[in-house]
C-alpha cells in the first residue's frame, strides 16, 4: 500500500519544485528584502521547503492571480517517449536551475537550523499571504485539510535592513509610518487633539545575534512612535513584529488577531483545530439520548 503524502496534496514534487529546492542553498538574504520567515522541525528543512513552495504556488494563484508553477510543472511531469527527449528535458531543467530567479517567490536556506526565509516580490503581500494561510489553518479540523506537517511558524516581514541602530531606525521609519503617527516633528497640541489613536505592543525576536539588545530595540522603536498611541501589552490594536537575524533586522505590523492566531504558528493552529473537533464530537455524544431510553432519562415525579 502506498504511503500517503501530506503537505503537497499527495502529489509528487514537480520539476519546478525540484529546481527550487536544489538552488536555495546558493542564495542569501539582502538589505531591502520583503517576505516571511519560516521555522520548521529540526532536520526537516527540505521537507518544510517543499511544503512552503506548494503553499506559495496555491495561495499566490488564489490571492494575487499568479499562475501556479506547481500546476504548470505537474502537467509536464511525465515520462518522455524516448531517450533523446529525456536528455533534452534534463538539460532544460539544469539550465532553469542555474538562472537567477526574479519571480514572486524565492526561497532562501539560512545557516541556522530550522529556519528558512521566503523572499517575495510584487504583487505578493507577505502579510496578506501569511494571514490567509493561517486563517485557513484555524478551521482545518479534518486532517485532510491540513497543508503541512513540518512547518511551525510563519513571520511576515515588510522590510529588511542592517541589524544596527541606524538600520533599525531606517526600517522602523518606513514600516511604522504606514500604521502610526511618528513622534518626530509632532507638536504636543496635535497629540492632545487626537482621540482616534490605536494601541500597540512591540514583540522582538533574536536569532544568532548579540549586538542589539532587546530592551534597547523596544525603547528605540517606542520613542519613534507618537505619544498619542499607547502601549498595551495585553490587548493591543496592532503588534509590531521585529525579527533580528545575524546581521539583519526585519519588521512588520500585524493586527490584534495575531495573538489569537497563535502568532501565526501553523502547527499550533492545526493542534487547536483538532482539539476543537474532538470537543465537538464528544459534546455531541454526551448530548444525545439513545432511542428507547427517553423514559428512563426523565426525572421521577
Amino acid at each position: 500500500m502506498k504511503k500517503s503524502k501530506r503537505g503537497n496534496q499527495g502529489k509528487w514534487k514537480t520539476p519546478s519544485h525540484k529546481d527550487k529546492l536544489a538552488a536555495i542553498k546558493g542564495r542569501s538574504l539582502e538589505i531591502g528584502d520583503t517576505g516571511f520567515w519560516v521555522t520548521c522541525q529540526r532536520q526537516k528543512e527540505m521537507r518544510a521547503a517543499d511544503e512552503i513552495l506548494a503553499l506559495c504556488d496555491e495561495y499566490g494563484q488564489k490571492l494575487f492571480g499568479i499562475s501556479s508553477e506547481a500546476a504548470d510543472g505537474a502537467s509536464e511531469d511525465h515520462e518522455p517517449d524516448d531517450v533523446e527527449a529525456a536528455i533534452e528535458k534534463e538539460l532544460a531543467a539544469m539550465k532553469s536551475a542555474s538562472k537567477p530567479k526574479d519571480g514572486p517567490f524565492d526561497l532562501l536556506k539560512m545557516s541556522v537550523d530550522c529556519v528558512l526565509f521566503m523572499r517575495t516580490r510584487a504583487p505578493v503581500d507577505p502579510l496578506v499571504l501569511v494571514r490567509e494561510i493561517c486563517k485557513d489553518a484555524t478551521v482545518a479540523k479534518d486532517a485532510s485539510l491540513r497543508r503541512s506537517r513540518f512547518i511551525n511558524k510563519l513571520t511576515p516581514i515588510t522590510l529588511t535592513g542592517k541589524a544596527n541602530e541606524k538600520g533599525l531606525e531606517d526600517v522602523a521609519t518606513k514600516v511604522l509610518s504606514e500604521h502610526f503617527c511618528l513622534a518626530e516633528g509632532e507638536s504636543e497640541e496635535a497629540v492632545a487633539s487626537d482621540d482616534s489613536a490605536c494601541s500597540y505592543a512591540i514583540r522582538p525576536t533574536f536569532r544568532a545575534h548579540t549586538t542589539l539588545k532587546r530592551a534597547d530595540v523596544i525603547d528605540k522603536v517606542a520613542k519613534m512612535i507618537s505619544k498619542r498611541h499607547k502601549v498595551d501589552l495585553t490587548n493591543p490594536d496592532k503588534v509590531i513584529i521585529i525579527e533580528v537575524f545575524q546581521t539583519y533586522v526585519g519588521m512588520s505590523v500585524v493586527g490584534k488577531d495575531w495573538e489569537a492566531m497563535k502568532r501565526y504558528n501553523i502547527h499550533e493552529l492545526y493542534a487547536a483545530a483538532s482539539k476543537s473537533a474532538e470537543e465537538e464530537e464528544n459534546g455531541e455524544g454526551r448530548g444525545s439520548t439513545p432511542e428507547g431510553e427517553e423514559e428512563k432519562a426523565k426525572p421521577a415525579p
